[in-house]
C-alpha cells in the first residue's frame, strides 16, 4: 500500500488562486476586511477602557463582551505594565485564560449548515456556507468573468453536515469541486462532475473511492488488487498526519472470502498540507478470487492528527539570544540567530507540557508552523528558506528556519512565531459495500 500527498496544484492553479473570488465574492473583499478588522480593534479598544470603570456592572460587562467576541481577539489585547491599574490587570488575565482554554478547544464533529429560501444567488450560498462552517472557499473559475454564471437555486438544506451541504451546492450550481488549490480552501471549478461518485463520511472527513484495478505480473505471473481513495477534510481543521490502521483495513468479497491487504509498514503513514485540504490513499490488496463479481465490504480505520490552540509568539529583537517566552503550558526560545552572507539562520525550540507530542524526526515537519519577520511599522517577510530538525527529545522539538536577502540587518526585526498549544487525534472509519469489481 502508498499513501501520498495529494496531486499538484497546475501552474493555472496558483494564479487562479490567488484571484479570490472575482466572479461570486465567496467571502468579504480586502478592503471590506481591513474596515471589519479596524472595527474590530477600536471594539476590543473600547471594551478594555471599561475594565477600570467605577462601576462593577460596567467592568463584568466589559469582561463578558471581550470573552463572547472569541480567540481572535487575543492578539489585540494590551499588555500589561506597572502603570496599569490592579483591576485591568485581574481582568486581562481572565479574559487572556478564557480565551485561550476556548482557542484549544477543536470541534472535531462535522460542521451543521442551514441555509433554506427559493432563488438563493450561488454566491449567496457559497457564503452563507463558509460563514456557518468556517471553511474556506475560493472561486476557480475564468479570472476574465467570461462564461461565469451566478445561477439561483431553490435550497432545503437543514442541519446537514459541510460536505453533504456542500455536495448539493455544488450540483444545482453547476460547478465542480477542486481540493489542489494551493491556499489550504475548497475550489469551485466550471461545469458539473460526472458520474456518481462513491463516497462515505467520517465526521468531518470525507472519503471517495476513486479507482479500483486489478493487476497480473506477466513475468511472475502473480495478481493483485489496487484501491484509490481520495480524503478529504474541512479546511478550518488543518490536520497534519494520517495514519492508517493496517490491522483494521479488512475487505471481504461477494462470495465471503476476506481479501488479504498487501501493506507495508513504513506505508502507512502521510503527511497531511494545510495547502490542499484532501490526500491520496492507494490500498493494495491480493487479488480477489476470479469469480468475485463485488467487493462485499471494505472498511478502512485510521487517526488523524490535528493541532489545536494556535498561539502566536513574538520576541522584539531578532538577536536577543536565548530570550524565552511562555503562553500557557507551551514554552518557545530563541536560541539564536546566525548571519552567513545572505542567510539568516534561525534557531528555534519548543517545549511542550506533559512530554509533549513526541514524532520521529522525519515528522518533526508536520506541525506547519509559521515564522516571520517584523519591522516596527507592521512590515513582514516570510521564512523563504528552508529548514531543518536541531534538536528533539521528551517534549522537546528544535528547528533551525533559512531567511534568505532579507533587507536591513537582524536587529531590525522582531521575531513572530505561530505553533499550536497542543496536538490532538481523531478517529476516521468507513465501510464501503458492494463496489463492483472490474
Amino acid at each position: 500500500m502508498k499513501l501520498g500527498n495529494y496531486r499538484e496544484i497546475p501552474p493555472w492553479g496558483r494564479i487562479a488562486s490567488g484571484i479570490a473570488l472575482l466572479a461570486l465574492a465567496l467571502a468579504t473583499t480586502s478592503t471590506a476586511q481591513e474596515v471589519s478588522d479596524a472595527a474590530l480593534k477600536d471594539r476590543v479598544a473600547q471594551l478594555v477602557g471599561r475594565l477600570d470603570s467605577e462601576k462593577a456592572e460596567t467592568r463584568t460587562a466589559a469582561q463578558a463582551g471581550l470573552i463572547k467576541l472569541g480567540a481572535r481577539i487575543l492578539p489585540l489585547l494590551p499588555e500589561t505594565s506597572k502603570t496599569t491599574k490592579p483591576e485591568t490587570v485581574k481582568r486581562l488575565a481572565e479574559i487572556r485564560a478564557a480565551l485561550s482554554k476556548a482557542d484549544e478547544e477543536v470541534d472535531t464533529k462535522p460542521s451543521r449548515v442551514t441555509i433554506e429560501g427559493k432563488g438563493i444567488r450561488l454566491s449567496e450560498a457559497i457564503q452563507q456556507l463558509q460563514k456557518q462552517s468556517k471553511n474556506l472557499m475560493t472561486d476557480l473559475r475564468d479570472p476574465s468573468g467570461a462564461g461565469t454564471t451566478n445561477p439561483a437555486l431553490d435550497l432545503e438544506i437543514r442541519d446537514q453536515p459541510f460536505f453533504e451541504a456542500l455536495g448539493i451546492i455544488a450540483r444545482k450550481g453547476g460547478v465542480s469541486l477542486n481540493y489542489a488549490t494551493g491556499d489550504g480552501s475548497i475550489g469551485l471549478m466550471e461545469g458539473a462532475a460526472t458520474g456518481t461518485p462513491v463516497r462515505e463520511m467520517s465526521g468531518p472527513f470525507m472519503i471517495t473511492l476513486t479507482r479500483i484495478g486489478l493487476f497480473r505480473e506477466v513475468t511472475t505471473g502473480v495478481s493483485s488488487a489496487n484501491v484509490q481513495l481520495e480524503v478529504a477534510w474541512e479546511p478550518r481543521l488543518r490536520p497534519m498526519l494520517l495514519a492508517l490502521k493496517a490491522d483494521k483495513l479488512e475487505v471481504i468479497d461477494d462470495r465471503g472470502k476476506p481479501v488479504p491487504p498487501q501493506i507495508d509498514k513504513e506505508a502507512t503513514e502521510v503527511v497531511l498540507r494545510p495547502e490542499n485540504p484532501s490526500a491520496e490513499i492507494n490500498l493494495s490488496l491480493a487479488a480477489p478470487d476470479r469469480a468475485a463479481r463485488k467487493l462485499a465490504s471494505l472498511k478502512l480505520t485510521a487517526d488523524v492528527t490535528i493541532p489545536a490552540g494556535i498561539k502566536t509568539f513574538r520576541f522584539p529583537n531578532l538577536t536577543e539570544e536565548g530570550a524565552i517566552r511562555t503562553i500557557g503550558e507551551v514554552r518557545v526560545s530563541l536560541k539564536g540567530t546566525e548571519v552567513e552572507e545572505n542567510v539568516w539562520k534561525v534557531n528555534v525550540e519548543l517545549a511542550y507540557p506533559g512530554g509533549g507530542p513526541v514524532f520521529q524526526s522525519y515528522q518533526q515537519g508536520l506541525f506547519n508552523n509559521r515564522i516571520w519577520l517584523q519591522k516596527a511599522d507592521g512590515s513582514k517577510f516570510e521564512q523563504n528558506g528552508g529548514f531543518s530538525t536541531a534538536t528533539s527529545g521528551e517534549g522537546v522539538l528544535g528547528f533551525e528556519y533559512e531567511f534568505v536577502d532579507a533587507p536591513g540587518k537582524p536587529g531590525d526585526y522582531q521575531l513572530v512565531y505561530e505553533t499550536p498549544s497542543k496536538i490532538i487525534t481523531i478517529p476516521v472509519q468507513v465501510t464501503f459495500k458492494d463496489v463492483i469489481l472490474p
